[in-house]
């Protein structure tokens, strides 16, 4: 009743005004937006004019659409206020003002009292802060002053002349014709926006990308595992291309689906260490999908994935259920796709099941470990949990205990993976889809007296699972190459026909798959999370891996002042195995095969000085960081 009661307060006309100045400032916002959106990521370079078109229409449409709520908001609580001082406060209280000399020491005094509470505030973040960043401070602090100034020269400013020539300028028919001119441009490019999402169809078929984080290959019955772990994927496996010796790129999450959706090493998409944003200057895969004017859909349940670290580039949806099941994950996307099924999309799904902390429902346990291990894991919080208890020691139930729990993790993966593709079926679009099943890296037990993930370089780190399947076009075969999932991009292009002049590191592996060609198995490998950096190389079958001893920086140490248990500098040195006789690396040949070494070093050493670096851009505030990996139970 009181909104009712305000709105057929206000005259019609004001409200119209009101509107339309709000419509004209969000449509300069959101075009300033799109020019910073387009100009920082490089769309005009690679000559992406749809992408533009599109960024900028939907730039100025929610410029628009924020403007006008911010104001109708506005004026609804100024009414309220209003209102509630009329009938509440005023009987009991005088205020006049009657001249502007006696309102201008009340403005001094409002906007000295602001400026100095907001310095005070941001001087003590500053020096108590770990993560001193001076620049915002200054530049609004700046915006500030120039708000002060303005109170002080309140007695000098002659508002009934401001107030004429403002009106006067806003009634010329200069202003009324350019009005006119911005209102037709508006509709005319949604009209022509909406033109191409209907007239203009991308050919191609659907792509489903499904990453389950820490899944390890060798634990899915397709890759040999005896437990009964993944039912619905070896059934998918066996009507698809299983490629046997797929590697990820880096050992953790963040530089591995960095070089997944960009086809570039960590280093050149600058998702590498724990605080850093994936550089926006580079084109993702979504983009150029976005761009063919797909649909583009995700849900990822990682918070080093989210938004602030600019993982959502070409995203029209990108949802984030952090650390939610996938059950839900799998939910989300099903309602979704019954909605969308008509349109080809582009779609990319990650699950968390897999990763620490291993907690799937107690019927899935069951299958893995009927009866209680005598365990002193009775629950898991995370990394950090696990790591301290690897450190003081585990019992051989301790460890198993673990995989029971892993494989009971996989297992309900499997499930909801099975429901997505009986949806697909059921919604007759499978023949027309191609479906993508991998992982961001592997996971460590005990292979080299470690656990979990992010600190070696070592196979059952890197090896994941990578299974695609496209009914219409690929035959079922079985694939012994190693490829890498830097590959991932060109190969996805190459399967939807879209030709676009892009810089990526990867390879087109449809050949591989189609005709059996040759493929160079050379690839490099980098992004220690925890400890000392290293980088490998793999060519013909040998890998080199390089200890440097060198901690970065940025690098974190998840376990703070625990000195007992922090990673140790590892010394400085090489490590050399023969992974196609020997791929659980056990061997170190580094001695026996000095000119194997000796080239590969060469190698690593070229791709550590030649690969191209933008500028780095601003990283994430260390507290959100930290949030983040509290949340993945990585610190306390």
């Amino acid at each position: 009743m009181l909104v009712k009661k305000i709105v057929e307060s206000m005259k019609l006309k004001k409200l119209l005004i009101f509107l339309i100045y709000g419509v004209q400032i969000g449509f300069i916002l959101g075009l300033v937006r799109a020019i910073k959106i387009i100009s920082s990521q490089n769309y005009f370079s690679y000559k992406l004019h749809r992408l533009i078109f599109f960024s900028l229409i939907d730039s100025i449409n929610r410029g628009i659409i924020y403007s006008l709520i911010t104001i109708v908001l506005l004026i609804l609580l100024i009414k309220i206020i209003i209102f509630i001082w009329t009938k509440l406060f005023s009987p009991f209280f005088e205020f006049k003002i009657t001249r502007k000399k006696n309102l201008t020491p009340l403005i001094k005094g409002f906007y000295f009292g602001i400026l100095l509470t907001y310095w005070i505030f941001h001087l003590l973040k500053l020096f108590l802060s770990p993560q001193h960043n001076i620049r915002p401070f200054l530049t609004q602090s700046l915006i500030i002053s120039c708000l002060l100034l303005l109170g002080l020269l309140h007695e000098k400013i002659n508002f009934r002349l401001l107030k004429s020539k403002i009106l006067y300028f806003t009634k010329s028919a200069g202003i009324k014709k350019m009005g006119v001119g911005v209102l037709s441009f508006y509709i005319l490019i949604n009209l022509f926006s909406i033109g191409q999402k209907v007239l203009n169809p991308p050919s191609g078929p659907n792509v489903l990308l499904i990453v389950a984080d820490a899944l390890r290959a060798d634990h899915l019955g397709c890759y040999g595992y005896d437990r009964p772990t993944s039912p619905q994927i070896d059934k998918f496996a066996n009507e698809s291309v299983v490629f046997e010796k797929a590697m990820s790129n880096a050992p953790w999450t963040k530089p591995s689906l960095g070089t997944v959706f960009t086809s570039l090493y960590p280093h050149e998409h600058q998702a590498l260490y724990w605080m850093d944003n994936l550089n926006t200057a580079y084109i993702t895969l979504a983009e150029v999908f976005s761009e063919m004017n797909y649909t583009t859909f995700a849900v990822q349940a990682n918070p080093v994935l989210t938004k602030k670290y600019n993982f959502q580039q070409g995203f029209k949806h990108y949802n984030e259920l952090i650390l939610k099941t996938g059950e839900e994950v799998t939910a989300k996307f099903n309602t979704w796709l019954e909605k969308n099924k008509s349109r080809p999309f582009f779609a990319y799904l990650h699950f968390m099941d897999s990763h620490l902390p291993y907690n799937a429902p107690d019927e899935f346990k069951a299958m893995f470990e009927p009866e209680a291990l005598d365990s002193q894991i009775t629950s898991l919080h995370g990394a950090y949990q696990i790591r301290i208890l690897n450190e003081i020691g585990l019992s051989s139930e301790d460890k198993q205990h673990l995989i029971n729990l892993y494989d009971a993790e996989v297992r309900y993966f499997d499930w909801h993976f099975g429901k997505i593709v009986d949806n697909l079926k059921k919604l007759k679009i499978l023949n027309k889809t191609i479906v993508i099943l991998t992982a961001d890296h592997g996971e460590e037990f005990w292979e080299h007296n470690g656990i979990e993930h992010g600190h070696t370089l070592y196979n059952e780190v890197l090896q994941v699972p990578l299974i695609i399947k496209f009914s219409s076009k690929f035959p079922t075969k079985r694939i012994k190459s190693f490829v890498h999932l830097i590959d991932l991009f060109p190969t996805i292009l190459n399967m939807t026909r879209i030709d676009k002049d892009l810089f990526l590191r990867g390879r087109n592996l449809t050949p591989v798959i189609l005709n059996d060609s040759p493929i160079n198995d050379e690839s490099y490998f980098e992004g220690i999370l925890a400890g000392a950096e290293k980088k490998a190389v793999i060519k013909d079958g040998w890998k080199l891996i390089e200890n440097t001893g060198l901690k970065n920086k940025e690098a974190f140490n998840f376990l703070g002042g625990l000195e007992i248990f922090k990673y140790s500098e590892q010394e400085r040195g090489f490590e050399l195995y023969d992974i196609n006789n020997d791929f659980s690396e056990k061997f170190n040949l580094i001695n026996e095969y000095p000119q194997v070494a000796t080239n590969l070093k060469k190698r690593l050493l070229a791709f550590r000085t030649n690969y191209y670096v933008l500028p780095r851009q601003d990283q994430t505030k260390l507290k959100e960081k930290l949030d983040d990996l509290r949340s993945l139970g990585y610190i306390k």
